[in-house]
């Protein structure tokens, strides 16, 4: 009899968790999560009792078989590398015992993010990873790398990891694509598939929507985008993957939008 593969793992995506809230935008893409939401959001997680692991950790139990005694598991994701992690998510995830991955666009480190809010520095990255923060890429300049050339997706994937690299003291294995993930254009998923791997990547989440499951492909896992827009009965439902039929949508607009080249 083949082992039980595992259960899919709920990996969030959120960016920055500021009260400087993305209002104008519509609520599907929005960024911003208040404190207060997100505080309510790791509340929800220790009630269910659920296991905050990092990626990496992820990565390795959906490649074992299941066992019966595990427990439901999340992975807390953020992109960009805002400074409002340390200063407002941090705190209150340490709070609540939860652990979270890091995703650092390396271009931006000490300096604003494309929209203008603050990002951490390298001394902010040192001292969080001293504290359990695992980190990942995020590429340098935060590109589509679909509409870049093979080279300067290369180097964008080889630069943000030696960058990382170097200022942890430490090998980085996780990758976070950038923008909408284009999943229509399979010649370039398996180009960026070698590019990962010959830059020494070992596991990598993307914007499709859905839990992750040990089916997905390493590279380009699935995740749940979270904002200030999910109130309880929302965010429960995406944790027990009552959202993942938004999938559907996003595919069909995906292959249209390849279709007519829009």
């Amino acid at each position: 009899m083949a082992p039980e593969r595992p259960a899919g793992i709920p990996i969030l995506m959120y960016h920055s968790i500021s009260d400087d809230l993305d209002q104008r935008r519509g609520p599907y893409f929005r960024t911003v999560t208040s404190p207060a939401r997100f505080r309510r959001h790791m509340s929800t997680l220790r009630a269910r009792g659920v296991r905050a692991l990092t990626l990496s950790e992820a990565a390795r139990q959906m490649a074992e078989p299941a066992s019966a005694s595990a427990a439901p598991a999340v992975v807390v994701t953020f992109d960009d590398g805002y400074l409002d992690f340390r200063t407002a998510a941090f705190p209150i995830m340490q709070e609540f015992g939860m652990s979270a991955t890091v995703f650092v666009s390396t271009g931006y480190i000490g300096r604003p993010f494309i929209d203008g809010r603050p990002c951490m520095s390298e001394n902010d990255i040192v001292a969080l990873a001293h504290q359990g923060v695992e980190f990942g890429s995020h590429t340098v300049t935060h590109p589509q790398l679909l509409n870049v050339s093979r080279t300067q997706m290369r180097d964008e994937l080889a630069q943000s990891r030696q960058a990382m690299t170097s200022i942890l003291g430490q090998a980085v294995g996780s990758f976070s694509y950038p923008f909408r993930f284009p999943s229509e254009h399979p010649a370039f998923t398996t180009e960026l598939t070698i590019a990962l791997a010959a830059c020494g990547y070992r596991q990598g989440v993307t914007t499709t929507i859905g839990v992750a499951g040990a089916d997905d492909p390493p590279y380009f896992l699935r995740r749940l985008p979270v904002n200030d827009c999910d109130d309880d009965a929302l965010f429960n439902a995406k944790l027990d993957g009552h959202y993942d039929w938004v999938q559907h949508l996003q595919s069909a607009r995906k292959r249209f939008r390849a279709r007519f080249g829009i």
